[in-house]
């Protein structure tokens, strides 16, 4: 799992067509289709050590495909993969089922000479027994790996899907700021808007055409004011698309009274988010100016002001967010700081 340039767009696609089954589920099917009868007995055991290893092999060809998946995933999906999955548990569980596999097919060529050396009918049961027992107890002591391996896959399934390369406009910014309605009203996403913090506690994607230019736009959850290794799951999303995204951020100041932070705490936000990505263009959009009094928006200009003048932002401009007029503009004036 080394990854390479050849990205998946939409590893979730991809991921869909990954079937993995439980221990459970590989033994139910080696049983429901176990041989019962046969020419001779010879035939019969033979048969039956041939569906078992048969079986398992089969039901656990996913292993290949799911590698190459995982070889495939854009840094961004790792760091989403890696907030919810142990990476190094990932990789042994993966050793584990390729390890079965192999041991099996070792066993199967073995036991199948055995069963045609065997001198008589107790010796030939008794090798068959031994045979098919051998061969499923590697897969055996996968069983959490195979438990692990479906919850990854069940997982890579829901992830959004990013064209990296697209021209990308990532909106940031603290919670309630108003980043989930922008999007919406530039795209056809439909991330989820509501009155309290935290709603948007995943990675939305939509899309925005103007002109001939057709832009990505990316509805990031809410940041706080803290060091990364404090934030939780639902802020570290919105960090992995901050920080392993190509584009530029759309960072939104709430002016209002009702704001989430205040202000300067929204300013000490941007800081650390430039930290994060010190190189990344970013763009202000001072949002609710028409929810906002006229001294909190005078404040917010000048936190605007003070960013540009210190080169933490390109520019800035002030917006009401439900207008969709509005959002569009901001979004346009985002992506002129990477397609100039």
């Amino acid at each position: 799992m080394n990854g390479t340039l050849n990205y998946y767009r939409d590893p979730a696609s991809v991921a869909k067509k990954i079937h993995v089954p439980l221990y459970d589920e590989v033994l139910g099917r080696i049983k429901s289709r176990y041989p019962r009868g046969g020419r001779s007995l010879f035939e019969r055991e033979m048969s039956r050590l041939q569906a078992v290893y048969d079986i398992a092999i089969s039901r656990t060809n996913f292993i290949r495909d799911l590698v190459r998946l995982l070889d495939g995933l854009h840094p961004f999906y790792w760091r989403l993969v890696e907030i919810e999955f142990d990476r190094s548990k990932v990789r042994e569980a993966i050793k584990c089922v390729s390890k079965a596999r192999k041991v099996s097919s070792m066993l199967w060529e073995k036991y199948r000479f055995r069963l045609m050396a065997a001198e008589d009918k107790r010796e030939l049961l008794k090798i068959s027994s031994e045979a098919r027992g051998r061969i499923l107890s590697p897969y055996r002591k996968c069983r959490k790996s195979f438990e692990l391996l479906r919850s990854l896959v069940v997982f890579i399934q829901k992830l959004p899907a990013i064209d990296t390369s697209l021209p990308t406009v990532m909106v940031a910014g603290a919670p309630s700021t108003g980043k989930s309605t922008i999007v919406r009203n530039v795209s056809r996403a439909v991330p989820k808007v509501a009155q309290y913090p935290f709603t948007t506690t995943t990675i939305h994607v939509g899309h925005y055409t103007t002109g001939d230019l057709k832009i990505q736009v990316i509805d990031t959850p809410g940041l706080l004011d803290r060091d990364p290794s404090e934030m939780n799951p639902i802020e570290r999303r919105a960090v992995a698309a901050l920080t392993e995204l190509d584009g530029v951020i759309l960072y939104l100041l709430d002016p209002t009274e009702t704001a989430y932070m205040s202000l300067e705490r929204q300013y000490k936000l941007l800081l650390n988010v430039r930290r994060l990505v010190p190189r990344k263009p970013v763009y202000i959009a001072i949002n609710k100016i028409d929810q906002a009094q006229r001294t909190s928006l005078d404040r917010a200009r000048k936190i605007a002001e003070l960013a540009v003048e210190k080169n933490l932002a390109g520019g800035y401009m002030l917006i009401k967010g439900i207008n969709p007029a509005d959002a569009r503009a901001a979004i346009r004036e985002a992506i002129k700081l990477i397609t100039k």
